[in-house]
């Protein structure tokens, strides 16, 4: 069998986005970015969204409540950030923003301002029967201008 000859190099990323929220899918999505962060000695960005459209209507209208939330969600982020750092990622920055859908934000705001060219996210949904990729990871799938991996759960 003749070897196979080729002059293809995987794609070395500098700027590896990752959205995590409090989920299997998203800690999973975490792993995989910190992995890869690691073997191209990549800077890691570390996303987390607060979808306003999870919470209630009541909740949405009480100050109090999205304060404590954006609170947990800053808590979690310091909690990913060093988490990776322990793991070797050199250099681990965090964002947090809210809105109505996440993979917009990741897609459309965050990853053209810190000049991602990696996207990593869970594939989850949270409904239905089908074992398939949520609607936020398809939408940065489809939508992205840059390399995404959709990491789904074992």
């Amino acid at each position: 069998m003749a070897e196979l000859q080729m002059n293809i190099k995987p794609k070395q990323f500098k700027n590896i986005l990752v959205g995590v929220d409090e989920s299997e899918q998203g800690y999973n999505a975490l792993a995989n970015a910190i992995h890869q962060a690691c073997e191209d000695d990549a800077k890691l960005i570390i996303a987390s969204i607060l979808e306003m459209g999870d919470l209630s209507t009541i909740d949405a209208l009480h100050l109090d409540v999205i304060k404590e939330k954006r609170e947990e969600i800053a808590a979690n982020l310091k909690k990913y950030q060093a988490y990776a750092q322990s793991q070797g990622v050199r250099e681990v920055e965090t964002v947090f923003d809210d809105g109505v859908k996440a993979g917009e934000i990741l897609n459309e705001d965050i990853a053209p301002s810190v000049h991602a060219d990696l996207i990593v996210v869970g594939a989850h949904s949270r409904e239905g029967f089908w074992d398939s990729i949520g609607s936020q990871a398809a939408y940065i799938a489809r939508h992205a201008r840059t390399s995404t991996l959709i990491v789904k759960e074992d």
